[in-house]
């Protein structure tokens, strides 16, 4: 393995379609990390409009798209969706160092993010101490996978297929009647 600039790092998302911009910060992470771990967040969560998709679904989709260059982990939401307390930070590193135990990895050196607000109030300073954190600039044009899902739809006109890698692009399409079927609801 070629020597990278840190041993450890991790991502979360909630994947409700694996886009460009969730790329972006994997393959930031990939680029510096010798070990990649992406965090499937409100893996309790599918069969709404918000959180359409199962958690094995959404890491089905990681793993088309990057095999076995990642890892992943299932993660239920702490409390709710919304919670982004330092309990729910304290809890997210605490699965993330746990699973890097498991595998035997270094210990967590980076957190790999995107710009939005509010992720500095995750974490208690003295828990990532010891923890790059690198933020991943947005494009100009952010992505959105509601939007995607709404293109799917038809709701709204967008060239989602623009912003998802092609080996997706026919996966994200057989899910159409899926999701107008959970709009209907």
């Amino acid at each position: 393995m070629t020597e990278k600039a840190f041993r450890f790092g991790f991502l979360i998302g909630r994947f409700q379609f694996v886009h460009e911009g969730h790329a972006r910060l994997i393959e930031s992470a990939l680029a510096l990390c010798e070990h990649v771990l992406v965090v499937v967040g409100s893996a309790q969560a599918s069969g709404t409009k918000r959180n359409p998709f199962s958690a094995k679904l959404r890491e089905s989709w990681l793993r088309q798209r990057y095999g076995d260059r990642i890892h992943t982990l299932l993660l239920p939401d702490y409390t709710n969706e919304g919670d982004h307390s330092f309990e729910w930070g304290a809890y997210l590193l605490q699965a993330v160092r746990h699973y890097g135990a498991a595998q035997e990895w270094p210990a967590l050196d980076l957190i790999v993010e995107g710009e939005e607000s509010g992720r500095d109030a995750w974490f208690m300073r003295e828990l990532v101490q010891e923890v790059g954190r690198l933020i991943v600039p947005r494009p100009e044009e952010a992505v959105s996978a509601t939007r995607i899902r709404r293109a799917i739809t038809g709701q709204e006109p967008y060239d989602w297929q623009a912003h998802v890698h092609p080996a997706l692009h026919e996966a994200y399409a057989g899910q159409r009647d899926y999701l107008i079927k959970l709009e209907q609801a």
